[in-house]
């Protein structure tokens, strides 16, 4: 794809302007009608914009001009059930055995048939295709979780001593900004499009900009900086947070709060309490033995979540989170909103109003139909945060825990 229409994409899509990704790519289509990228990406667009019916037609046709597009396959999966729709597996189990396939996408394949078996309740061929798409993906990302030890290591050893008391800065904005923070495949999704269901709050979504603004201001040669912190804290510089809004700016939103689901900020919450004090944390948690399976069945594009292939890996990523939220309840006590995903399913409503009231948000019903909200969400979840709450949705893969995380002690998280 040209570079230029890539920037311009990436542009739209990072400001939430679905509707401008779409336009672009169907004049892209209809110039270049076998432009595999461009049919991809423009599926993409339609299911990350609720238009799922959309979303199946594009990927149909990627696999008629090519039938080994496989990462086609795999998001298929995201949308369908295939016990209802039968179509594709049996194409799926056809590609696999054709010798020219690159290592990509035999794992595009193997997360595919892994999704396939479970839903027709076949758990040991679904468990055994989820553990050969994670062990061949963790061969070639060569991923070493000393990279994130480290990274979290020097985070904390910052903010384990610092008395946040004093500290704040008293800084008046006339937005509010929700944060939703915690490992991925927590119910992260469901509770922003609830919060974002309100009618005063815009739907942010995974926004980059919180951790591109910490490099800029308190970074030195790619590690925290105290003495950067502290420097803009006793000048009372507000050039991070004022960043920050700005870039917020280019989403043309009306609304007084909006949220961000950039998950990873779990690290800064320190840094956001100290220079965002009138801000909204809301942690995310689950049953961690239901959150490390849902992590091993999905393929994850960015470089940062290359520890969801292992399950020690995986292990090691919660004890790291625990040990950063147990710092962040202790220096901000009754200041972080903690929601359980098995809790919300059992007393929805109770847990929903919970949440309004913690953001301090009048009580909006519309927060109860969230699944009607048309707000884009650009994660893995795009289906399921569409539909009705479901009790199923919250049974641990017992098949699979077991064949997966059979030596991993999660009594010690």
């Amino acid at each position: 794809m040209d570079k230029d229409l890539s920037k311009n994409l990436n542009f739209f899509r990072e400001k939430n302007n679905l509707d401008e990704v779409i336009k672009i790519l169907l004049i892209e289509k209809k110039n270049n009608p076998k432009d595999l990228d461009v049919l991809f990406q423009l599926a993409g667009a339609y299911r990350s914009s609720g238009n799922f019916n959309e979303a199946l037609s594009n990927y149909d046709e990627i696999l008629l001009f090519d039938e080994t597009y496989t990462a086609a396959y795999r998001m298929v999966g995201t949308i369908i059930n295939h016990k209802k729709n039968g179509k594709y597996l049996k194409k799926i189990k056809e590609i696999k055995e054709k010798n020219n396939l690159t290592v990509e996408q035999k794992i595009d394949l193997y997360f595919s048939l892994g999704k396939a078996y479970e839903d027709l309740n076949e758990k040991e061929k679904s468990a055994n295709y989820y553990l050969l798409a994670n062990k061949s993906k963790k061969k070639i990302t060569k991923y070493n979780f000393e990279i994130h030890k480290n990274h979290f290591d020097q985070i904390y050893e910052i903010f384990k001593n610092i008395d946040f008391d004093d500290k704040k800065l008293k800084i008046i904005n006339n937005k509010k900004v929700i944060f939703f923070c915690g490992p991925p495949r927590t119910g992260s999704t469901l509770f922003e499009n609830i919060i974002a269901s309100h009618k005063k709050v815009y739907s942010g979504g995974e926004l980059p900009y919180l951790n591109r603004l910490v490099k800029k201001y308190f970074a030195d040669n790619s590690k925290l900086s105290r003495d950067k912190i502290f420097y803009h804290l006793h000048n009372k510089n507000i050039d991070f947070v004022n960043d920050y809004f700005k870039n917020l700016s280019a989403h043309n939103f009306c609304e007084k709060n909006i949220t961000d689901k950039q998950l990873e900020n779990f690290r800064w919450i320190g840094l956001i309490k100290l220079f965002f004090p009138n801000s909204k944390i809301i942690l995310c948690k689950r049953n961690y033995k239901a959150n490390a399976v849902s992590i091993y069945k999905n393929n994850f594009s960015s470089g940062y979540y290359n520890w969801t292939n292992d399950p020690e890996d995986i292990l090691n990523y919660f004890k790291y989170y625990n040990k950063f939220i147990n710092l962040w309840k202790k220096s901000f006590p009754n200041e972080l909103f903690e929601v359980e995903y098995e809790e919300l399913i059992k007393q929805r409503d109770i847990i929903i109003k919970e949440m309004i009231s913690f953001c301090e948000l009048d009580w909006d019903p519309n927060c109860l139909l969230y699944y009607k909200n048309k707000a884009p969400i650009k994660t893995a979840s795009a289906f399921q945060a569409r539909q009705p709450i479901y009790k199923s949705s919250v049974e641990t893969d017992t098949v699979l825990f077991n064949n997966i995380f059979f030596d991993q002690d999660f009594d010690d998280i």
